[in-house]
């Protein structure tokens, strides 16, 4: 049988192994348990019980190793460098890079004439 790719749910190390997966068998980078719900293609927190195999029996414990039949590796996953927080947050500093940002006095006089002309609104609105 070929080597299967897996990736940990905890700390995102990919690595490949001859199936089946043990109970016991841990992720070589951070030591936690690889045969976990987490690394299921069938884990899904918003299905019934986190699981989308219909037959499969309650797992209380989705992050401990267990004897689930219906295990089945998932080989896809988070890589450390696929945080979509941080690629829109890129995206955004990107975009507004050619902005200048004021410093120092200049940024407490922009912020002191921003809450004046926002006190002046609501002023006017009551």
């Amino acid at each position: 049988m070929p080597d299967k790719l897996i990736v940990c749910h905890k700390c995102s190390h990919a690595w490949s192994f001859v199936p089946p997966l043990g109970r016991r068998d841990m992720c070589p980078a951070c030591q936690s348990d690889s045969r976990v719900c987490r690394n299921c293609v069938f884990f899904d927190p918003g299905s019934y019980r986190e699981c989308r195999e219909e037959q499969a029996e309650w797992v209380k414990e989705k992050d401990r190793g267990n004897f689930c039949g219906w295990f089945d590796a998932k080989s896809t996953g988070k890589a450390p460098g696929d945080d979509p927080a941080a690629k829109a947050r890129a995206k955004l500093e990107a975009a507004f890079s050619g902005i200048p940002e004021p410093l120092g006095d200049e940024r407490a006089q922009t912020t002191a004439s921003l809450t004046s002309d926002l006190e002046k609104f609501l002023k006017s609105r009551k």
